[in-house]
């Protein structure tokens, strides 16, 4: 005690007390003590509802892992006003049944449980992102959350924990309360769910958008028939690495580049261990999601977890190039003010299918899932003559310019020798907008077809 007055009285207060009853100053207890257990009186309260559930931990990915597969209840109360939730973690039963003191202190001190709350109508929570509030980690068998709620409130508490053995665990939530109030499990607003397994390998380790590698990463077709909400959970098997996932608008082909236009939404920036996505009212059709790591050549395991509103069709994509195709890599590219436009003959001698890729060589690196900087746009198309009387064959990203630091792309085209004596087939390629100083590196140019071809060299 700080007074000593007080604590003369409370000492002559304890002497006709039972022996094992003393006071102590706060600076022995904060001496002696690593924690206080104060008792309290649930009878105060009107209104009590608990449930009691078990978590199994084993496939978890320790801290890294998304609350996507945490317990998760709903509270609802019509009145609101304050409520306790209370947390407690069972001990288990061989622990129950030894009477040392030591082993049962081994037992509780094995990982930090807490809980979060959020407002936001009883729904299913997949990041911890965006609560309103949370009890601290705690290394006990209880912990304490003090919520006031406003009337017909309706939250989602998260049961959440950090370095819990990877076992199966019990529980029991509480919920104390003046005013009636009710607990249920959470709802999931995605009645379809689609779980998805696959990795990242020295085939498959693309990259982020700005790699040159980046098709190569893991891809998946999504077929919707109604229009629906969607919502796309990345989450590593295990291990920290740096992970994206993106829904884009591309029929439900592999995806070679990504352009800006195509994306229906992606989860942000890079994060460890998981990502999220979630959009919309999306129309129906078919989708292309990509998966992937920050840098290339990061490998790994993963589950892709699809919840959408109605049922779709979910198939892995080959982002493997046809076998046997011949690549020929062009001379690189170089625009200045003045040239804004460069072509190249081609010549075949029998019937050949073709695809042309442009990719700028700008030295900008990208530190999110969308590159900042703003890079050259290009625009790649295939034309029979030239003059007033050509006629375009193809034409990249539906005649728009895209952004050639991801990379511009002319689908397959099929030519003949005829053609190319008759008035030629020219590669033409084209930029807009001013010139950035790493535009000076260049743009990469290479075309891959069923048969040799020749490419002459750019006029301008």
């Amino acid at each position: 005690m700080s007074d000593p007055a007080l604590g003369k009285n409370i000492a002559g207060s304890l002497q006709d007390t039972e022996p094992g009853t003393f006071w102590m100053n706060l600076h022995d207890i904060f001496q002696h003590f690593e924690s206080m257990y104060l008792n309290w009186n649930p009878g105060l309260f009107s209104y009590k509802e608990d449930i009691h559930f078990s978590w199994d931990t084993t496939q978890r990915n320790g801290r890294w892992a998304s609350i996507g597969n945490n317990p998760q209840y709903q509270i609802y109360s019509k009145a609101g006003g304050t409520v306790w939730l209370i947390l407690c973690h069972h001990l288990k039963s061989s622990d129950r049944t030894s009477q040392d003191d030591s082993s049962i202190a081994r037992a509780i001190d094995t990982g930090f449980i807490s809980i979060y709350l959020y407002h936001n109508r009883g729904d299913r929570i997949y990041i911890p992102e965006g609560h309103c509030t949370r009890s601290p980690y705690v290394d006990s068998l209880n912990t304490l959350l003090k919520v006031d709620l406003p009337k017909h409130a309706r939250c989602t508490v998260v049961v959440s924990e950090q370095q819990l053995d990877r076992s199966s665990h019990t529980f029991t939530l509480s919920a104390f309360s003046l005013q009636p109030l009710s607990i249920s499990e959470a709802d999931d607003r995605y009645c379809s769910r689609t779980v998805r397994s696959d990795e990242w390998t020295s085939a498959t380790a693309g990259g982020n958008a700005s790699s040159a590698n980046h098709g190569q990463n893991p891809q998946f077709s999504m077929e919707l028939a109604q229009i629906s909400d969607v919502a796309l959970l990345l989450e590593l098997d295990a291990g920290d690495l740096a992970i994206h996932v993106k829904l884009m608008r591309a029929n439900g082909k592999p995806v070679r580049f990504v352009t800006t236009r195509d994306i229906v939404g992606d989860s942000g920036g890079y994060r460890k261990g998981h990502a999220f996505a979630e959009m919309r009212s999306v129309p129906a059709g078919r989708y292309t999601i990509i998966c992937s790591t920050f840098e290339p050549g990061q490998y790994g395991k993963f589950s892709l977890h699809i919840g959408t509103m109605v049922d779709c069709i979910v198939e892995r994509l080959s982002t493997r190039r046809p076998a046997g195709r011949f690549i020929s890599r062009l001379p690189t590219l170089y625009f200045n003010e003045q040239i804004d436009r460069l072509w190249a003959l081609v010549s075949c001698s029998r019937l050949t299918r073709l695809s042309v890729v442009a990719q700028s060589r700008g030295t900008t690196k990208a530190t999110s899932s969308r590159h900042q900087a703003n890079d050259l746009p290009l625009k790649i198309s295939l034309e029979l003559g030239q003059g007033s009387m050509k006629r375009v064959l193809a034409v990249s990203g539906n005649d728009e310019f895209c952004n050639g630091y991801y990379g511009v792309q002319l689908d397959d085209v099929d030519i003949q020798p005829y053609m190319c004596a008759q008035a030629g087939i020219w590669i033409v390629v084209e930029r807009a907008g001013p010139l950035q100083s790493h535009s000076q590196d260049g743009v990469n140019m290479e075309v891959y077809s069923d048969a040799a071809i020749e490419v002459g060299s750019w006029y301008q």
